[in-house]
């Protein structure tokens, strides 16, 4: 049996039916007393404790809540590049290869969570910018991958660029990364502002999306650890996400 990966007490039928037992428990002697003393008939005790907690479940179920049962809802992950610009390369390997590996990482976690998801591609396809970009409208959350580069082939570390309301998130994002590939954090706990990044303003983050930089490929020690790790950092980034929109 697997549990669901989720808090039951934000539904109000749990909650409700909760409230109605711990009033019971101060009106069940009361009517009890009243039944006692012939002031209310017998059936009366049945039918109240009969019904109050079944009835109080019901009602937990009809009401609406919108925030927990968006039907819409979903996160989009998408991968830097695409399968015609691979993006920063270090012998062999391309970036856009290696996010796109790690796009579908994470899109098979929050899969397995019943998380729905938009991507740029499945398998090996890695769209453009432009179609990452459209995927962004709607999301809860969304979230590119790419890896930095840099003639210093000492750099390394991890960061999450992103607007201000969104630091929180790239931060913890940032973290879990890190954590898994036994790396440091870059600005400000690994947020970084989209207004202080040497890339400028990015169409993705300014639509609303975060990008994740997983290392330097310039390195080649972080990029050995990427590829040995990245299901691990993988996992934990849809761990973050999962609770984000949860």
């Amino acid at each position: 049996m697997k549990l669901i990966n989720e808090s039951a007490w934000q539904y109000l039928s749990v909650k409700l039916p909760m409230l109605g037992a711990f009033f019971m428990l101060i009106l069940i002697p009361l009517l009890q007393w009243l039944v006692d003393y012939k002031l209310i008939p017998d059936q009366y005790y049945a039918v109240v404790t009969g019904l109050v907690i079944p009835a109080l479940a019901w009602l937990g179920r009809k009401i609406a809540q919108p925030n927990l049962h968006n039907v819409n809802s979903f996160v989009t992950v998408t991968a830097g590049h695409s399968n015609v610009d691979p993006g920063a390369i270090n012998g062999k390997f391309k970036e856009a290869e290696l996010v796109t590996k790690f796009r579908n990482a994470v899109a098979h976690y929050l899969k397995e969570e019943g998380i729905a998801i938009k991507t740029d591609g499945v398998g090996s396809d890695n769209h453009n910018l432009n179609t990452a970009i459209k995927l962004i409208k709607g999301s809860d959350v969304a979230v590119e991958f790419h890896m930095n580069a840099a003639s210093n082939k000492a750099a390394y570390g991890i960061e999450t660029i992103a607007l201000p309301k969104d630091k929180k998130l790239a931060q913890d994002l940032s973290k879990v990364v890190a954590k898994a590939f036994n790396s440091k954090l870059r600005g400000d706990a690994g947020w970084i502002d989209q207004s202080q990044s040497a890339r400028g303003k990015l169409g993705f983050i300014s639509n609303g999306g975060l990008i994740v930089e997983l290392g330097f490929i310039s390195n080649d020690a972080e990029l050995k650890t990427f590829n040995e790790k990245y299901w691990l950092a993988a996992r934990d980034i849809a761990d973050v996400l999962i609770r984000h929109v949860k």
